[in-house]
């Protein structure tokens, strides 16, 4: 008699492909038949006999999801009636991130993009300004860009004239954190018509990394990829423990880190007040998988090496090698989790001379080979 398989159901008040494609990844390798209602509409399948649920918490579902009698796995981070397990993003994380990406620019006034109805905005605000205190921001550099009211948001034109009057009394340039990607674009906007340049005066970074929206805009966003794929996999692999009883509803929540920054035009830009720097800065960025040294960069930016060190550490707090080696395992990074290619063209694509090199720097930044980065991250993919 052939066994019959697990059933499971999703119920999501929204789509994203990564998401599904991730618990699809799962169901796949483990053979589960996925309930297909929730994909196309709202359509709620009252009484479906699944062996368990994915859920994701929230107002349109959430009498619903509580009703499911079943064992199930949430990824939201909203209350819900009875404990329940959830696989969430790392927010704490995600704004470090943030803070980091917009540091290393040599920006010194920050804004968070508020939006107090939306719970994890919230907390990717306190998280962000957490994360800049402790690396030494002073709190006066701080500042908080407030959305409309509600009832605003569908009149465009008040809406607007209300963010720019909030942007207009902050000093430039400001590095500008939205916490998500549907406010970094509505920010963008608002720029491009009121005659702002993005990146130079204002330099906006999203969360999520939606391509669509990103690519769309005027000036293309820069977006934390928050590895929602992952997210999902990891979720339908909770779930999986929890039917088997590996795990009770007690079980404290999964958090998922952030991947990545995707640099896009909108905060590819460095607020540095010493233009040699800058000038040593782009000639790296653009030509670090050749086989530079030190000399040249100078030699570019027009500066001695020892002159260029000590600017460095002035402005950015770091070295030009520093800066070189970071930019070239970053690039590899991506090159490993997002391509087949081989390492040793790897190593050459990003300005080494020999795989063993890149192993070298790989192993000190990472404390893994290139080999084991690779299988590690790209399964999470």
């Amino acid at each position: 008699m052939e066994t019959k398989p697990v059933t499971i159901l999703l119920a999501f008040h929204w789509y994203d492909r990564r998401v599904f494609k991730g618990i699809v990844r799962y169901a796949t390798e483990h053979q589960w038949h996925l309930s297909p209602y929730l994909f196309s509409g709202h359509f709620i399948p009252h009484g479906w006999p699944a062996d368990g649920a994915i859920t994701c918490y929230g107002k349109p579902l959430c009498k619903f999801i509580d009703s499911l009698d079943m064992p199930k796995v949430d990824v939201t981070i909203q209350k819900m009636a009875t404990p329940t397990p959830r696989v969430t993003v790392d927010d704490d994380a995600v704004s470090k991130m943030a803070a980091k990406h917009f540091l290393e620019r040599g920006f010194k006034h920050f804004v968070f993009y508020s939006w107090p109805a939306v719970e994890v905005n919230t907390l990717r605000k306190e998280a962000f300004f957490r994360a800049l205190t402790r690396l030494g921001v002073p709190q006066e550099h701080l500042h908080e860009l407030h959305q409309s009211p509600d009832r605003m948001l569908g009149q465009w034109e008040q809406h607007q004239e209300r963010i720019y009057h909030q942007l207009e009394k902050l000093p430039r340039p400001l590095a500008v954190f939205t916490g998500q990607d549907n406010l970094g674009a509505t920010l963008i906007e608002i720029c491009s018509r009121k005659g702002i340049s993005v990146p130079e005066e204002i330099s906006v970074l999203g969360v999520d990394d939606i391509e669509l929206l990103c690519d769309c805009l005027t000036v293309p966003l820069s977006s934390i990829n928050t590895n929602l794929e992952k997210m999902g996999y990891t979720a339908a692999q909770q779930l999986d423990r929890l039917m088997a009883g590996e795990i009770t509803n007690e079980e404290p929540p999964v958090l998922i880190e952030p991947k990545e920054v995707i640099l896009r035009q909108s905060t590819d830009a460095l607020a540095i007040p010493h233009p040699a720097v800058v000038s040593a800065l782009q000639f790296i960025k653009e030509h670090f998988s050749e086989p530079i040294t030190l000399e040249n960069i100078g030699e570019y930016a027009g500066m001695s090496k020892r002159g260029m060190e000590k600017a460095f550490l002035k402005h950015l707090g770091t070295s030009p090698a520093t800066e070189l080696r970071h930019i070239r395992l970053d690039n590899a990074k991506q090159l490993l989790t997002g391509t087949n290619d081989k390492i040793s063209s790897i190593a050459y694509d990003c300005g080494y001379s020999n795989s063993s090199n890149l192993s070298f720097a790989f192993n000190r930044e990472t404390g893994m080979s290139p080999r084991a980065y690779r299988n590690r991250y790209r399964s999470a993919n």
